[in-house]
């Protein structure tokens, strides 16, 4: 049965922990191909919207989630529960610690670094399957950079793209619209064995 990308926002439990909005989850989600058994790792996983939503498309498969705020690992255990996600296993680290002991994948998500992007780009193409895809999002230019470079020369063939998202907003009889930040998308398959 095909999964469908896109729980509303308001449907997780937030915080004051920044959240990969609906629109962006579903251009990610699509982005990464994952299969009802994927096997998938979620970096800078946030509140975890990402990686519920990629647990709840793969339920003969596994996510884990690295996050290394203290009040991002609660909040992804609350909506761990609330989605009744038993498929995925939460690794407060800053990556890429974290990741040594992880099993062979099929997708990685990158969502946040934390200047860290060599040494988790090193682990995801020793962890990425031949096919793999990786995909990485960037709200800022200097980090949109950082992924093109740390691409150049990895066994990785890829493409991104800009996105902006304005969402209708009602303002009496009317609709205005309101802008979300744009964001750099980058999707990449492995296409050889990682070192």
């Amino acid at each position: 049965m095909r999964h469908f990308f896109g729980i509303p926002d308001e449907e997780f439990i937030r915080g004051d922990v920044p959240m990969t909005k609906c629109e962006i989850r579903k251009a990610v989600m699509n982005e990464a191909r994952i299969e009802e058994d994927s096997i998938v790792l979620d970096v800078g996983a946030g509140t975890g919207s990402i990686s519920i939503e990629a647990a709840l498309a793969a339920p003969k498969g596994h996510v884990y989630a690295i996050e290394r705020f203290d009040k991002g690992i609660d909040l992804i255990n609350e909506n761990m529960k609330k989605f009744n996600v038993n498929n995925m296993t939460v690794i407060k680290s800053k990556a890429p610690e974290g990741m040594e002991e992880l099993p062979a994948l099929d997708a990685v998500i990158i969502g946040g670094s934390a200047g860290g992007m060599t040494g988790i780009m090193d682990e995801a193409q020793r962890l990425l399957k031949v096919g793999g895809r990786l995909v990485v999002t960037a709200v800022t230019m200097e980090t949109g950079y950082t992924i093109l470079k740390e691409l150049k020369g990895r066994p990785f063939t890829y493409e991104g793209y800009q996105m902006s998202i304005s969402r209708y907003r009602k303002a009496g009889p009317y609709h205005l619209l309101d802008p979300l930040s744009p964001i750099f998308i980058v999707s990449a398959t492995c296409i050889a064995e990682g070192e």
